[in-house]
């Protein structure tokens, strides 16, 4: 009889440990992750156009007001735009299952305005910085893309870039498409 009951002790903490591991990473993104979770956007996006000039250059990960998260950095332009602080500017990850969106915040680029002496454009904000917090992305590959979207109108254009970033299950990888494995 007690070989019995401690095989049962065993498989119920077997079951339990299983449950946890399952469970655990759920719950942390819902309610322990805050920063660099995707968000939602209203409406579907537009097709995609050659609209933007952009790099995506770096995804590094840091740590963001306490948590571990990855920055990605690079910067883009709306070749159309009067202004750029006329649009709201967001990252797309773009899988066959989902696309995921994230905001991006502006930040300062010297080389931009000195690389594009045509544009007429003050592209001296034309950085952006994006958090994405790696236990939020299921693994797998993702194409990045941009989205603009322009704050009176709601005018959204869209353009998928020639970079992806590859969820590992311990690293963010940020990849030129040719060189998908």
């Amino acid at each position: 009889m007690k070989i019995k009951r401690s095989a049962w002790i065993h498989i119920a903490l077997f079951a339990t440990m299983i449950l946890y591991l399952v469970i655990a990473p759920l719950v942390e993104v819902k309610f322990f992750i805050h920063q660099g979770k995707p968000i939602q956007l209203a409406g579907a996006l537009p097709e995609p156009t050659d609209l933007v000039n952009h790099a995506v250059d770096v995804a590094k990960e840091v740590v963001f007001q306490g948590e571990k998260i990855y920055r990605v950095n690079g910067w883009s332009f709306l070749t159309t735009a009067t202004d750029l602080a006329d649009y709201d500017t967001y990252l797309v990850l773009n899988s066959p299952r989902r696309d995921y969106v994230y905001p991006a915040a502006p930040s300062g680029r010297r080389d931009i305005p000195r690389a594009f002496p045509e544009v007429k454009l003050d592209l001296a904000n034309s950085g952006f910085v994006v958090f994405i917090a790696r236990d939020a992305l299921p693994p797998g590959q993702y194409r990045i893309s941009l989205l603009y979207q322009h704050k009176g109108t709601g005018e959204r254009v869209y353009q998928k870039t020639q970079r992806m970033l590859v969820r590992t299950p311990n690293q963010l990888l940020l990849m030129d498409l040719e060189e998908t494995p």
